[in-house]
């Protein structure tokens, strides 16, 4: 199976798991951070910790989950609801009277 092919298998995969996808833009980029998070590490590993063990299969699956991932990203991008989310204020004024700082 060539790479396009592999990401398309993942693509399918992941959609059968967890058939629901993020409607706030935000979570569903979360989700695609995650996944990088997860390939950056492996990477990361791979480069600088060879005692972990990460093989560049491991490296090459978490970039074919990357791109499934992006890919779920991109799909969606019509579905979005773009809406600003809730917002407070850091200032002390807005501290719980039982928080320590």
């Amino acid at each position: 199976m060539n790479i396009e092919q592999q990401v398309q298998a993942e693509l399918a995969r992941s959609v059968a798991k967890f058939p629901t996808w993020p409607t706030d833009p935000l979570h569903a980029l979360a989700v695609l951070g995650e996944e990088f998070g997860e390939l950056t590490k492996a990477m990361l590993q791979f480069t600088y910790e060879p005692n972990k063990k990460v093989t560049r299969m491991d490296i090459r699956a978490e970039a074919i989950q990357t791109a499934a991932m992006a890919l779920r990203l991109a799909m969606s991008l019509p579905c979005y609801q773009y809406r600003k989310a809730p917002q407070h204020s850091q200032g002390s004024d807005n501290l719980p009277d039982d928080y320590e700082v």
